[in-house]
């Protein structure tokens, strides 16, 4: 007969493989579905809202993430940064400028952009393009920080080209974004 201590001794491997093996698939598996989007060209072709309305806002942000990062644009946002930085394709470009960009890649982040301002519970700072023709109702409004707000309330003007020279942090912000562009006459 084999005792209890000879049988947790042959048990304890078996349930340490088990774990590894668990751990590695969720490994492999924590990118699986945007991993196709690794692959697709964002600078010839075009995607429409329903190739991704199936995506979670998380996975959208991520799919933000591979267009911008295919020209190694290094985020501030974590979550972004640690799925660019698990990327063998990806090289980090402290120098990125949004002029990187062309047209089709622009188009394809308002798509995303959008998708993602869609799925939002309140309107996040990025998000007020998509109210340009609906209602922006009390309940999408949130709660948000000063700075948050500031930005909400600049973005509108934003959006037309207004520049922010009396407020540099703000300039920055919107320099930042690849739709702004700067109008001589506001």
């Amino acid at each position: 007969m084999t005792s209890p201590f000879n049988f947790a001794r042959l048990l304890l491997p078996l349930l340490l493989l088990v774990f590894v093996s668990a751990s590695v698939a969720h490994a492999q598996d924590e990118y699986a579905t945007v991993k196709d989007w690794e692959n697709f060209n964002f600078t010839r072709k075009t995607i429409a809202p329903a190739d991704i309305a199936a995506l979670s806002i998380d996975d959208l942000k991520l799919v933000r993430g591979i267009v911008f990062g295919k020209h190694g644009r290094v985020f501030k946002d974590a979550d972004i940064r640690r799925y660019l930085e698990s990327r063998s394709w990806y090289k980090a470009n402290a120098n990125f400028q949004n002029s990187a960009l062309n047209d089709t890649e622009r188009a394809n982040l308002d798509v995303i952009r959008l998708a993602e301002a869609r799925k939002h519970d309140t309107v996040q700072p990025g998000d007020m393009r998509l109210y340009q023709d609906r209602a922006l109702t009390r309940k999408k409004f949130g709660q948000h920080t000063n700075a948050e707000w500031t930005v909400l309330a600049a973005e509108i003007q934003a959006i037309h080209g207004k520049r922010f020279d009396g407020t540099p942090w703000l300039q920055q912000y919107f320099d930042e974004r690849y739709w702004y562009r700067p109008a001589d006459r506001y």
